[in-house]
């Protein structure tokens, strides 16, 4: 215990030493430890949020956290405080006069829906407000597709069964409404407790009964994994994530961004503290010699400086929870500011997680230098010799890092980002030391065609040349991984930015009949509309695999696909289609014969491979066809977009309608309801609520990654001050004898920021090669993004390097030009 109080005694004391007896060490290395315990923990507390994020907006598009399709009432299901509401589907013909239009109803209740907002309009296209789902009584509200193909209007009436109904309103948003869509009639919501007066359901009517629950993710989760095993084939449960595909893929990149930011920040927190300890172990040799010298042991050395690595990392590690959770909140008001009252309380897996990598990086970085610490021997206040490290520290130091690493990588759930990116940086470092070698060989040259200050400042890099070496190594790494992040959230914006143009197309144009195609064509050039490519459309349902039955040649836990639960929208084309890449395979083009192209994913799923046959029927018949080809596709595009595309001629003889998507600006909407008009059979899809939504969403993420990156400058800052602080001992020896020998204190300072802007300069263009190698090395293997330069990297980093170096640099060592020199020999003394 006294040597506990000793050890605090000396940390204490350190820290009110003022002035060139200081020990900055230790305020460097508690610095790194608040920023690396800070990164994980607020990756730890945030990475829940952004999957409650990706689940609220997913729970906004589809109407609840979890949807049960059924097609006949679901009697039992597990009770709890979830907030249920149940709606009924089925089609029925509405009428109007002569004119009559089969149409998809669905009853609703009160409830409905749980999540999101249905907005009605009082005219086709006009401005719409939310309302209650369920209309007054005796009132439907209609699709506006409806109102011309019934020659009618809002506040006429229709028929629907054996009574009559008002129109009150346009549906012009609904959860739910994108996804399975195209080919259905057009959608009419009516009251639950009218349907029977309708006498329209009879014994033996098609409906499908549809059950929303909500509430918290615990409670929906175990709801849903309760319920599941009790549902048969016919049945369905959809959860949130699934109303969400277009946004699916920019959470999934921000997740892993994210994750990649704790790494980053942690591994130089730890760089950080490894120099920092090294200085604190080198600076303290005396010290524990002199204690040596009057009887202290190893063990007692141990407990001594354990004490105030200990207290340290508490310190630290409390501090950094402590920023992450405020940094956290921080994020989750970006990312989802309307849930943010709503998230659950901070666990303590994250807090765990977050304090063990801290005291693992400590501990790790630190071993090597504490172990030589306690091993000091007493004849070391007479001479000037250190022992070598045991090779027990060098593997207790590698031990202890790999279960750092294991630890991230079971946390973040993703080791194989983990193990890219170390991989990679590890091969990276071998080239970097060589670069660094390299470019101070070069620095020579340079040196010779200077004069005065900048000379002495090359000489003083080249006379000390593996401490440079190392310097710049270590500023270059701090550098590279702070740009490498930086090239990775630029490119994820751009990405992002370009799903989303400003001409992306906003509606989509539904059932057009063969004989509509030339006279739609027509319709938009008049109006300077662009559409898409018009695709041919058939719907089947995928029933076999080489002639076995597709659900038999499954797992069970695969059966569940979407794919094999509904029909599939199949079209047939020569041309590979926008946002679309053949990843395997050769694209069929021209070629007429039984061959069709699957997306990528869906052949995962279903265990697909090139060469299967698959079966599929359409209406009365069984068309089969070989695979050729897999696809990426970029469902986020707003671009038409299908899972199975044939070669021509196999559906050609089948009655198609065709899907085309448009873009519409703002000053054109007046375009609309003439197109509604001259074509009442296409139906019109709107799409802008859906892109404001995800833009909103976008701008949210890009915001939280931009804060994100405040933790990276830090942690790099934390890097180059403990790289100053290292070689401060020297310099100030240096500066004592030149001062002695009558140098002028403005031409000490002017060859230090020499010495600086050169060795922050090169840290700027290594830094820049290995951003752009290893951003190709990481970049499609991790976030999908294409190999590119980036140009405008080289002509920023070298001079933001050499001005970040410089200005630190002569920050931390101006005083030593500033001190007379016999007060720096008493002090180094």
């Amino acid at each position: 215990m006294r040597l506990i109080r000793l050890g605090l005694w000396l940390l204490r004391r350190e820290g009110a030493l003022k002035g060139m007896n200081a020990s900055g060490e230790w305020r460097v290395l508690l610095l790194a430890l608040v920023i690396g315990v800070g990164s994980v923990s607020t990756t730890g507390f945030l990475g829940d949020r952004l999957k409650r994020a990706m689940s609220e907006q997913g729970a906004s598009f589809l109407g609840a956290d979890v949807v049960v399709s059924s097609p006949r009432p679901l009697e039992n299901w597990p009770r709890n405080a979830l907030r249920t509401s149940s709606a009924v589907e089925f089609a029925s013909m509405l009428t109007r006069g002569n004119a009559f239009q089969l149409a998809t109803l669905r009853a609703v209740d009160a409830a409905y829906p749980l999540r999101g907002v249905v907005r009605i309009a009082d005219r086709p296209f006009g401005t719409a407000t939310p309302r209650p789902a369920q209309p007054p009584p005796g009132a439907v509200y209609v699709d506006q597709e409806l109102l011309p193909l019934l020659n009618a209007q809002v506040g006429d009436t229709v028929q629907i069964g054996e009574a009559t109904f008002r129109i009150a309103g346009v549906v012009a948003e609904e959860p739910g409404q994108f996804g399975g869509v195209f080919g259905l009639a057009p959608r009419v919501f009516l009251r639950t407790d009218e349907v029977e007066r309708t006498r329209v359901l009879q014994p033996g009517s098609r409906l499908t009964y549809l059950y929303q629950f909500a509430g918290e993710p615990d409670q929906v989760a175990a709801f849903s994994t309760a319920l599941k095993p009790t549902l048969d084939s016919t049945q369905r449960l959809i959860g949130s994530r699934e109303g969400v595909e277009t946004l699916r893929g920019a959470f999934a990149n921000a997740d892993r961004y994210i994750q990649l930011t704790a790494l980053i920040s942690l591994l130089l927190a730890v760089a950080a503290i490894a120099i920092a300890a090294h200085r604190h172990a080198l600076r303290h040799y005396d010290q524990a010699a002199l204690l040596r010298c009057i009887g202290a042991t190893s063990a007692q050395l141990r407990t001594l400086y354990a004490a105030q690595l200990l207290t340290l990392g508490f310190l630290g590690s409390v501090l950094g929870v402590a920023v992450g959770a405020l940094m956290q909140q921080a994020l989750a008001g970006l990312v989802l500011p309307d849930a943010a009252a709503r998230l659950p309380a901070l666990g303590p897996a994250p807090v765990g997680a977050a304090v063990a990598s801290g005291l693992l990086a400590l501990v790790g970085a630190s071993l090597p230098a504490l172990m030589r610490l306690i091993r000091v021997p007493p004849l070391r206040v007479l001479r000037r010799d250190l022992p070598p490290l045991p090779v027990s520290g060098w593997i207790s130091a590698a031990l202890t890092g790999s279960a750092l690493l294991l630890l991230i990588a079971w946390y973040a759930g993703d080791a194989r980002l983990v193990g890219i990116f170390v991989g990679a940086l590890a091969g990276l470092i071998g080239v970097l030391a060589t670069l660094a070698r390299l470019a101070l060989l070069a620095s020579r040259s340079v040196q010779r065609m200077a004069h005065g200050p900048l000379r002495f400042g090359l000489a003083q890099l080249l006379r000390h040349r593996f401490d440079s070496t190392l310097q710049l190594g270590a500023f270059t790494l701090a550098l590279f991984l702070v740009a490498l992040l930086a090239l990775v959230r630029s490119d994820l914006v751009a990405g992002w930015r370009q799903q989303l143009p400003p001409d992306a197309p906003n509606y989509f144009l539904v059932n057009i009949a063969p004989h509509q195609q030339e006279a739609v064509a027509t319709y938009l050039s008049q109006h300077h509309l662009q559409a898409s490519v018009l695709y041919p459309m058939v719907r089947g349902r995928l029933v076999s695999k080489n002639g076995i039955p597709i659900a038999d040649t499954l797992p069970e836990e695969a059966r569940d696909s979407n794919a094999l639960r509904r029909e599939l929208n199949l079209t047939w084309t020569d041309a590979l289609p926008p946002n679309n890449v053949v990843l395997a395979g050769r694209w069929h083009g021209q070629r007429r014969a039984a061959e069709i192209s699957v997306e990528a994913g869906m052949a995962e799923r279903l265990n697909l491979v090139l060469g299967d046959e698959l079966g599929f029927r359409v209406g009365d018949q069984t068309l089969a066809a070989r695979i050729t080809s897999l696809r990426s596709v970029k469902w986020d595009s707003m671009q038409p977009n299908f899972f199975v595309i044939f070669a021509p001629g196999q559906l050609d003889a089948l009655p198609t309608s065709s899907i085309a998507s448009v873009h519409v600006p703002a000053t054109a909407a007046g375009v609309l309801p003439g197109f509604v008009k001259a074509f009442p059979g296409i139906t019109v899809l709107a799409l802008d609520k859906l892109i404001a939504n995800i833009e909103a969403v976008f701008a949210q993420i890009i915001g939280a990654i931009q804060l994100l990156l405040g933790f990276l400058l830090a942690a790099g800052m934390a890097v180059v001050v403990a790289t100053l602080l290292a070689s401060l001992d020297a310099r100030q020896q240096e500066a004592v004898l030149l001062r002695t020998l009558g140098a002028q204190r403005a031409y000490l300072a002017k060859s230090l920021w020499s010495e600086f802007l050169v060795l922050g300069w090169l840290a700027g263009l290594l830094a820049s090669a290995c951003a752009e190698i290893a951003m190709a090395l990481i970049g499609d293997r991790l976030f999908e993004l294409p190999a590119r330069l980036h140009p405008w990297l080289w002509l920023v980093l070298p001079p933001a390097g050499a001005l970040l170096v410089g200005t630190s640099g002569w920050l931390t060592t101006r005083h030593i030009t500033r001190v007379p020199p016999m007060e720096s020999i008493r002090a180094l003394n």
